[in-house]
């Protein structure tokens, strides 16, 4: 008989380590208690760590999921239907289930921490409150700055530090999550190219492919993201527009709407056949590098990037 006692509703923690060897100790010890306790784990974490948590637990003990979070979080967005999909296969009929989640680690671009950084915020509404999943995301004290880690104390109710247990006193909840999906998104610090919309849809995709080549992006690439770009237009009004510009590293496209969006999640649920208007950011998101998403009341801004 196991001593770990099943957790019954959904728990969002942030661990506060310092260094490697901090996070292999806090974490082994969560994961070995799930296993103990019949409990699926999914451990999703970057590659460096994830090799040094996989040599502390040798074999993969059986229920444990070891994932690559540069690959599965390489856009952010995709990281919640990941743990839907880890929820729906390993969770069912309310099976306590535990998660490691390490969206943000030094060295990532400020654009792809700033949409982690909403990706947490959004854990906090994504999953029902009833849902026994113990969630445990790990930031690293010693690399991460300041203002990443205060971000971290605002989306995370719990933290953990040195096998310590306390409430964030900065914790914002869903206030949070609004104050960031209203956020405005840098201006460009250079010409852009655009189009009004709406407009012939071989009118976008020859603004989308013109830049797409000249900046080197490949084929396939330049082909999944004028599509994505298709399909977020095919819907748009008098009043909307596309423009594209290039940055250090990155191409951009960017579509304006006059009307706001209501869901903060939209792209990162997988809409129903009656929702084509979160069809294409759904699609963008699978697709693309990295897409923010933006509404206030003043309308609303998808953003997609293609890293180059």
């Amino acid at each position: 008989m196991t001593s770990v006692k099943p957790h019954s509703s959904y728990r969002h923690e942030a661990h506060l380590y310092r260094g490697e060897s901090e996070f292999v100790a806090g974490t082994v010890p969560f994961v070995e208690d799930g296993v103990a306790a019949g409990q699926p784990v999914m451990v999703a974490v970057h590659g460096s760590k994830l090799a040094a948590l996989r040599s502390a637990l040798g074999d993969a003990p059986d229920g444990v999921l070891l994932v690559d979070m540069t690959e599965l979080g390489r856009n952010p967005a995709r990281i919640i239907p990941g743990w839907r999909r880890f929820l729906d296969e390993r969770g069912a009929d309310h099976r306590p289930v535990r998660g490691v989640g390490e969206p943000i680690w030094a060295g990532r671009r400020p654009t792809e921490v700033a949409e982690a950084q909403l990706h947490e915020a959004l854990l906090n509404v994504a999953v029902d409150p009833d849902t026994p999943f113990w969630l445990r995301c790990p930031y690293d004290m010693a690399a991460l700055t300041e203002a990443e880690l205060a971000e971290a104390a605002r989306s995370h109710p719990i933290l953990v530090e040195s096998g310590a247990l306390r409430g964030s006193r900065s914790y914002a909840g869903m206030q949070h999550v609004e104050d960031l999906f209203a956020g405005d998104l840098p201006e460009p610090d250079r010409p852009t190219d655009g189009i009004a919309l709406p407009a012939a849809p071989t009118e976008v995709a020859g603004l989308i492919s013109r830049h797409a080549e000249a900046a080197g992006l490949d084929p396939e690439r330049s082909w999944g993201l004028s599509l994505a770009i298709r399909e977020i237009t095919a819907a748009a009004v008098p009043g909307c527009t596309l423009r594209v510009w290039v940055e250090p590293g990155a191409l951009i496209c960017e579509v304006r709407d006059a009307d706001p969006l209501d869901d903060p999640l939209v792209g990162r649920v997988r809409p129903a056949a009656g929702e084509p208007d979160a069809r294409g950011l759904w699609q963008a998101n699978q697709v693309c590098d990295l897409v923010q998403v933006r509404s206030t009341r003043d309308g609303s801004t998808v953003r997609i990037v293609s890293w180059l």
